[in-house]
C-alpha cells in the first residue's frame, strides 16, 4: 500500500486517485474515514474525502 504525499490517501493504484499526487512506500499509522462531512478529524486534517489515510508520510 502506497500514500499520497499531498493528501496522505492509501491506495494500491501507481497513481493517487484522489489528487495525482506523488506516492511514498514510506508511511505510518491508518486513519479510516468513514463520513469526512461529519468527522472532527477529517476536518482537522483537511480531508474532503472517505477512505483510509496516512497519519504520517515521508
Amino acid at each position: 500500500m502506497l500514500a499520497c504525499k499531498k493528501c496522505m490517501f492509501l491506495t494500491e493504484e501507481e497513481k493517487c486517485p484522489l489528487c495525482s499526487g506523488e506516492l511514498s512506500k514510506e508511511w505510518q499509522g491508518m486513519l479510516v474515514i468513514i463520513d469526512h462531512t461529519s468527522s472532527d478529524i477529517a476536518e482537522h486534517m483537511g480531508i474532503k474525502a472517505n477512505g483510509r489515510f496516512a497519519l504520517k508520510v515521508r
